[in-house]
């Protein structure tokens, strides 16, 4: 047996045999450190999904966690380890019966990976429907069907969310835009102007594309301004 099989095969064991209560180890030093290793997970998911915390009923969160533990997380990194929990629930469709809990915990998440990365400072040109342009690494884009960032969670509702890093304030901005801004964000490439970009838009989706130009003009300034696109 492959040594790295070997050893997840005696990893996985280990946090069976610890996750199971029995009798034998209700009070014994097993007992104290499954304890410990359960607050520690419930630690880190709670700092990091606090609207997630807020909705989830206690005894849900803990057949959840426990779950999550048996499973191993892939990530060495202790603020990573949400990021497991968060695709692991999804996968595993432990919240089918309530589906913006999958887009409520990525909603939580990204904020983190955002303020997690480490940004170089490069070169920002002025803004042009004649430039080429792609989304920055500060940003995402996400199309969401819940109502989330106007705190309905249960609410469906398409919108269109770009959640980037303010260089400026240090903070994580979560701004719904329309959909061509949407889907022109999305289509950024190096190889056409957002000029291009938007007039092919325009075209499948039956917009007058000189309207478009001058109705989007100063959202995408402010978006450029912030580096959204760069």
């Amino acid at each position: 047996m492959p040594k790295k099989i070997l050893e997840k095969d005696i990893q996985e064991r280990f946090l069976d045999n610890l996750l199971t209560q029995t009798d034998e180890v209700e009070n014994s030093s097993v007992a104290v450190y499954q304890k410990l290793v359960y607050m520690r997970y419930h630690e880190v998911i709670k700092n990091s999904f606090p609207l997630f915390i807020d909705l989830v009923d206690e005894k849900t969160l803990v057949s959840s966690i426990k779950a999550f533990m048996k499973d191993t997380p892939e990530t060495p990194f202790v603020w990573q380890m949400a990021n497991d929990y968060r695709k692991f629930v999804k996968k595993n469709k432990l919240f089918d019966d309530k589906k913006y809990i999958y887009e409520l915990l990525y909603y939580d998440w990204i904020e983190i990976e955002l303020y997690m990365k480490e940004y170089k400072e490069k070169k920002h040109k002025k803004f042009s429907y004649k430039n080429s342009y792609k989304l920055n690494k500060s940003a995402r884009i996400k199309r969401f069907k819940y109502d989330l960032i106007n705190k309905d969670f249960t609410s469906k509702r398409e919108n269109f969310l770009v959640i980037y890093y303010d260089f400026d304030t240090d903070d994580i901005v979560y701004r719904e835009i329309n959909p061509i801004i949407y889907y022109l964000l999305k289509n950024l490439n190096k190889k056409q102007t957002n000029g291009n970009v938007l007039k092919k838009l325009c075209k499948q989706n039956d917009i007058d594309f000189k309207e478009a130009k001058e109705a989007l003009i100063e959202p995408l300034l402010e978006l450029h301004r912030n580096k959204v696109f760069i």
